[in-house]
């Protein structure tokens, strides 16, 4: 359970202690830490590290927590899904989505240095052996995510209409179902269950899919994954995190960070320093643009996302569930009163716009699995678009960079809700001098 409040503790003026004491008893060196971001890896991050004792403050140019990508993703929690956006024969695929009519991939601007240098690097990293090792790790460090997500929703009451009901991934053709047999065997190895579903089989579970416009031939069911609001989540952990005695400095950009003696002393926010023992980055595709100047080079990029979230009894016309268009690479998942239906990859930049064109594929699947969604429900859905922070070869970059006390929580992609706690947990226990249960070498900022 939740510790009593602490005293609420201001950062800038914080005591140096010699040592803390945390929740399990545990003693060790105190630090004033400043995390940048108060997203759901943010948000996460210093969660853990209250847990472990430290004094933390979360700087956020937004007026609360939750917003920016961490807002209105597929709301899936899918540790088995996990997988690098570097495949083989990735050249080859992207080529047929340019002539299809709701291309999971779309580029949308004429390729800059940035741009042409993340492709160039994503299909350096898209060989098998280079695939099947990203997903192997990034398949382990999700799964401990979501452990510690279940252990969390143990510890504290916290409401985000969370299911735990499984995936199902749909196939339409029995090439997507051959396909899908590399992604099973790196599963397989690491023991996530999983099996196959005969069409029969996936229309029990999910019953309110249409046999006759869906064209679902069958599909597989990760039994052990999730689904959840994301922005629920993150907004009722920062709550709890303020009990607990987390600082939010709400409505503050992080401009730069403050060097000395090659250490981190300070971020400046609003032409305010905030003093710190340590810093962490969590500033999805922002962790960039702060970096670059102390000659940090991360290799993230931002993919554009787009989500519906439409009003309508999911339970009674919709997924039961969280489902996977394996076909449109679309994501659409039961929120209760509401269906949330998530997915494209745009390459456009930094570009936030919203144009109707990108909701067609969505709208396209939700209307082939569930047509008996009204139409009207669509017209007025909520039109969301997010920048994902997307590494070229797919793991995250998670731990110190550069200087002692500078640490990274970066480039989930569309995977932060999914490995969030996983991320925050392991990176508090690097920083609190305490062996984790996943290894973070992998995701060691370069």
């Amino acid at each position: 359970m939740p510790r009593d409040p602490r005293e609420h503790l201001q950062l800038r003026a914080a005591p140096r202690a010699e040592e803390l004491r945390d929740h399990h008893g545990r003693t060790g060196p105190i630090m004033r830490i400043v995390v940048l971001g108060a997203g759901v890896i943010g948000v996460t991050t210093a969660w853990y590290l209250a847990e472990a004792g430290h004094q933390v403050t979360v700087i956020e140019k937004n007026t609360s927590a939750g917003h920016g990508t961490s807002y209105a993703n597929a709301a899936q929690i899918s540790p088995a899904l996990s997988s690098p956006w570097a495949f083989p024969g990735l050249i080859g695929k992207a080529a047929s989505w340019i002539f299809a009519n709701h291309a999971p991939l779309v580029v949308s601007r004429m390729p800059d240095f940035a741009m042409s240098q993340f492709l160039w690097r994503m299909w350096r990293a898209s060989s098998l052996d280079q695939y099947i090792a990203a997903k192997r790790n990034m398949v382990r460090l999700a799964e401990y995510s979501r452990d510690y997500t279940d252990a969390l929703r143990e510890e504290i009451a916290i409401e985000y209409w969370g299911r735990q009901k499984g995936l199902v991934v749909t196939f339409r053709d029995t090439a997507q179902a051959e396909g899908y047999k590399r992604d099973l065997a790196v599963l397989d190895e690491l023991g996530v269950p999983h099996r196959s579903l005969k069409r029969d089989e996936l229309l029990t579970l999910e019953p309110n899919i249409d046999p006759a416009s869906s064209g679902i031939i069958g599909g597989v069911l990760l039994e052990t994954d999730q689904s959840g609001d994301c922005f629920q989540f993150t907004q009722a952990l920062a709550k709890a995190c303020a009990a607990r005695g987390v600082s939010f400095l709400y409505g503050r950009a992080a401009e730069r960070l403050v060097i000395e003696r090659d250490k981190v002393v300070g971020v400046v926010a609003e032409a305010e320093t905030i003093e710190a023992d340590a810093v962490i980055v969590a500033l999805g595709i922002w962790s960039k643009r702060l970096l670059e100047p102390h000659g940090i080079n991360v290799p993230i990029y931002p993919v554009k996302g787009y989500s519906l979230t439409v009003r309508a009894d999911s339970d009674a016309i919709g997924p039961i569930s969280t489902i996977t268009d394996e076909s449109m690479k679309v994501g659409l998942t039961n929120l209760k009163s509401r269906i949330r239906v998530g997915g494209t990859a745009e390459l456009a930049g930094y570009d936030f716009s919203r144009p109707e064109k990108r909701y067609a594929g969505l709208i396209a699947s939700l209307k082939g699995l569930f047509p008996r969604v009204p139409d009207a429900a669509i017209a007025s859905a909520e039109r969301w678009s997010g920048l994902r922070p997307v590494t070229p070869d797919g793991p995250p970059r998670i731990g110190r960079c550069r200087y002692p006390n500078l640490y990274l929580n970066s480039g989930h992609g569309t995977l932060g809700w999914t490995m969030a706690c996983g991320s925050g947990k392991a990176l508090a226990d690097q920083i609190s001098g305490k062996r984790s249960d996943v290894d973070l070498t992998p995701f060691a900022p370069h």
